[in-house]
């Protein structure tokens, strides 16, 4: 029996996808984490899971972009094809924009992949990664399982990476230095300069990950601080982006690096996956447009504004974070912090030790920070602010 099927209009589209689905293509609304009552809207039963708001992932509940949206609603009917000629063309896209060569860009499913293929190239049994303590991990833990041992650098007291005591940890069988700036958990970003006389030194040592996963937050000046510049001179630099972030596609998985057109080809070689059709469309249309991420960022600097405002009234100590989230102290270990705030439906960030009693808060919509504020007002105990 064959499965009649409607031709794959804008219409047609939006009968599929319901009034949310549609809510959300036209620009008025987000699926946001807690879509419980759209399952059950659609006859699906409700996943309590799905209730709980998170503020854990880092995620940006802004968007994607309309124009993004209307574009993975075109596409959806060519899943059925492999990405590589469209992969191609989102390369030279992202070239054009970093001002080097297609073949100076990798790009692979989500940051994590190409962070996982760096340390699959850089770890060996014998060999070393510097990296800072509390940091991300997909790199240094594929590198550990090649074989190689982590050198651990702790946070200076502002708990910014110590750039002095990284560099001073390499020796000759140092194969990797991996700097995130802005960094995570602490969402702290670097002086330029200074980070840019460390890769200026470190890099005619050994080669150097600079993670810019989160520097496009800070704005369209951004260009100004990366430091895709050394790889263009010849140096050793891989410099890391994703699309997670200010383009809001963290469910699509696309992020690249910027590296020499050695390294680069060295890292094909450890490839892990082929990308997704829908990830690759999604990431070409967000890089042409230029009304989201001036939404994305200013989005995201008021409600990080909003939050620390309420870390002040509580008097809860936080650092100066760039990103999107914030670092803070809670006085509470983390492990039952956790707990209160699932309790109230939310999910916190995940342990940072040594910082036992600190969590990281990533930035959620308007109202997912309004309820936040009423829950930890609540599990400290202080009078609402009168305003």
């Amino acid at each position: 029996m064959e499965q009649s099927s409607l031709p794959l209009t804008r219409r047609n589209w939006l009968r599929c996808l319901g009034a949310v689905g549609a809510a959300f293509y036209l620009g008025r609304g987000t699926l946001a984490a807690q879509s419980a009552p759209a399952a059950a809207a659609a006859g699906r039963p409700a996943d309590p899971e799905r209730a709980i708001i998170n503020l854990a992932g880092n995620e940006n509940p802004f968007g994607p972009g309309r124009e993004v949206v209307a574009e993975v609603m075109r596409e959806a009917a060519n899943c059925c094809r492999y990405p590589f000629r469209e992969e191609i063309r989102l390369r030279e896209e992202i070239a054009a924009i970093e001002g080097v060569k297609p073949e100076e860009i990798i790009v692979g499913n989500g940051g994590d992949e190409v962070l996982s293929m760096l340390g699959a190239l850089y770890g060996a049994p014998g060999k070393n990664l510097v990296a800072s303590d509390p940091g991300y991990l997909q790199c240094p833990e594929y590198a550990e399982r090649q074989g190689a041992h982590i050198r651990w650098i702790k946070h200076t007291a502002s708990m910014h990476h110590d750039l002095a005591a990284m560099e001073a940890a390499i020796d000759a069988d140092t194969a990797l230095v991996i700097v995130c700036n802005p960094d995570t958990p602490s969402g702290t970003k670097l002086e330029t300069d200074a980070l840019s006389a460390f890769i200026d030194r470190v890099s005619q040592r050994c080669p150097v990950l600079v993670d810019e996963a989160y520097l496009e937050l800070i704005g369209d000046d951004y260009r100004k601080e990366t430091q895709t510049r050394w790889s263009q001179a010849g140096r050793p630099v891989m410099v890391l982006r994703s699309f997670s972030k200010m383009y809001a596609l963290a469910g699509l998985r696309i992020g690249y690096a910027v590296s020499t057109p050695e390294i680069i080809e060295r890292l094909e070689k450890k490839r892990m996956s082929s990308l997704n059709y829908l990830g690759v469309a999604a990431a070409r249309v967000s890089l042409r447009d230029t009304r989201f991420p001036a939404y994305s960022r200013r989005k995201i600097a008021e409600g990080r504004e909003r939050f620390c405002a309420l870390l002040d009234e509580l008097k809860l100590p936080y650092t100066p974070s760039c990103a999107n989230f914030v670092f803070h102290r809670t006085g509470i270990p983390i492990r039952k912090f956790q707990d209160l705030m699932r309790e109230k439906g939310f999910f916190v960030g995940r342990p940072f030790p040594p910082y036992d009693e600190w969590v990281r808060i990533s930035i959620g919509t308007e109202l997912e920070m309004k309820r936040y504020a009423e829950a930890m007002r609540a599990v400290f105990a202080a009078p609402p602010a009168t305003s």
